[in-house]
């Protein structure tokens, strides 16, 4: 059984699925800024309607980009721990292949950019949206990665070990270091 989360856009999402691509059960919240506190919760009943536990996973997965830094972490995040904790492995989804393996996918960036990832084609960055493109942050485009994606890609999962888990950065994050370090603490 596999156990799916996506968090890289404000949409949370959690799915069950068998190794043949069989969804046992999916979920998802808006959880902008919660995505931690929807995941739990989503994987806490998505197991009691399945009457499934964790003991019955033996692959966590999860949505390891491109989208919102600390959102992909959560999902990475979440999907390590279980994993560990159960002794299990994990696999790392791409947020295009979630929202269509397909299709050329728009997913947005920062400041009016979007990432593109036609097929076959390694992503970039533009300031245009291809015609026909799916995906969303851009006009017309309503299509976010969902965990239940992984139904469709359990064939080309690459399992590895938690550790081996990381998000996938298109760009490095925009986050900057303190100009005044915290001072040291001496003890007495």
């Amino acid at each position: 059984m596999i156990a799916a989360f996506s968090s890289s856009s404000s949409l949370s999402s959690v799915c069950l699925v068998r190794e043949t691509g069989e969804v046992l059960w999916s979920g998802e919240e808006e959880a902008s800024m919660r995505a931690s506190t929807a995941c739990l919760a989503l994987l806490e009943r998505g197991l009691e309607e399945s009457r499934l536990s964790l003991e019955d996973f033996r692959l966590f997965a999860a949505d390891i980009g491109p989208g919102s830094f600390t959102g992909v972490r959560v999902g990475v995040v979440l999907a390590k721990t279980l994993a560990w904790n159960q002794g299990a492995m994990c696999a790392g989804v791409d947020s295009f292949d979630l929202v269509d393996a397909g299709s050329t996918v728009v997913l947005p960036s920062r400041r009016g950019e979007y990432f593109v990832r036609m097929v076959g084609s390694d992503p970039f960055r533009t300031m245009q949206c291809p015609e026909g493109a799916v995906g969303y942050g851009f006009e017309g485009g309503d299509r976010r990665p969902m965990a239940k994606g992984v139904s469709k890609l359990v064939g080309s999962l690459a399992p590895v070990a938690p550790v081996e888990l990381v998000p996938h950065y298109l760009i490095e994050p925009s986050i900057s270091t303190s100009k005044k370090p915290l001072a040291r603490i001496q003890s007495g």
